[in-house]
């Protein structure tokens, strides 16, 4: 699995220079900025969001060097992610250098500008977002100043598992905590991120969604991984965990190298347009690690 095809973000001077009381922190982040008016703090991604504007701000970080990550951002490879490149610039930022970079993008019929902040060294990216509706030109100035006071306090806590809505239980397997981004918990077997052991990713809807068949949303939601429309659905369940309804859904398909991967995902809908992802992804032992998903999904809980 692309795992910066999943997120991308964030690292910058390990100081907290220019800290005003006005500044808020980020949960799972060590980071802290100064919202843009009207924007609340979330739990479901580490941010703040404006719903009456279907606006939001949302720091990621990725363990990749800054400028591996800023040059991926070419007007190439963003249109190939249904991105369209306005503006891509090197700035000034806390006494180091960053790249501001101005996108749109057409979501669900809407079009939205994607404001990003990218700063970082040799060994951490981050990517600050500003999303917003392009219509809201209002907007673009209070969200550009909100992600230029993005500031990063290396002594904040960041512990992601304290923070999110949902727990699972991965004693007596293999798996390890690794990585939080976006609100998603990210575990490998071999403890690294990315890589090419056995993967699970837990994580809960962004926005609110309210589906008219769930089955066909859930298994359009395996095509939108990376690489997903060369998955082949070989079967989806009914389901129920935490008495939550979804659906289970498991996914096989031929890798470059012709190794087969194997992708299991479980689909929790909460009945108030909010949903729970468990996905697993694994190109050896098959029934082995499909077994270790099924297992962990069963233990996830709600907070």
């Amino acid at each position: 699995m692309k795992l910066a095809l999943l997120i991308i973000l964030l690292f910058t001077v390990d100081s907290a220079c220019g800290q005003t009381d006005n500044h808020i922190k980020v949960n799972g982040t060590k980071c802290r900025l100064v919202p843009a008016k009207g924007f609340v703090p979330v739990t479901n991604f580490s941010g703040f969001q404006n719903v009456e504007k279907s606006a939001s701000i949302m720091i990621n970080e990725v363990p990749a060097p800054y400028q591996t990550v800023v040059e991926s951002f070419t007007a190439d490879a963003l249109r190939a992610r249904g991105m369209n490149l306005l503006d891509k610039q090197v700035i000034d930022f806390n006494s180091a250098k960053a790249t501001f970079i101005n996108v749109t993008q057409l979501a669900n019929g809407v079009v939205y500008r994607k404001q990003m902040l990218v700063f970082g060294d040799a060994n951490k990216t981050v990517l600050v977002n500003g999303i917003y509706p392009d219509e809201l030109k209002e907007l673009e100035t209070d969200i550009k100043t909100a992600l230029l006071s993005t500031i990063y306090d290396s002594d904040q806590n960041d512990n992601p598992l304290t923070i999110v809505p949902f727990e699972i239980d991965i004693k007596n397997t293999d798996f390890k905590f690794v990585k939080y981004m976006s609100g998603s918990l990210l575990y490998s077997t071999d403890g690294k991120i990315p890589t090419n052991a056995p993967l699970l990713i837990v994580s809960n809807s962004i926005s609110k969604v309210n589906p008219e068949n769930r089955k066909t949303f859930a298994e359009d939601r395996v095509k939108k991984l990376p690489d997903g429309a060369s998955l082949s659905i070989k079967q989806t369940n009914e389901i129920i965990i935490d008495n939550l309804k979804g659906f289970e859904t498991i996914a096989e398909r031929k890798s470059s190298s012709a190794l087969t991967e194997v992708v299991y995902q479980v689909m929790l809908f909460d009945g108030n347009g909010n949903y729970f992802l468990i996905i697993g992804q694994a190109r050896e032992d098959f029934e082995d690690n499909l077994k270790s998903y099924k297992d962990i999904a069963k233990t996830f809980k709600r907070k």
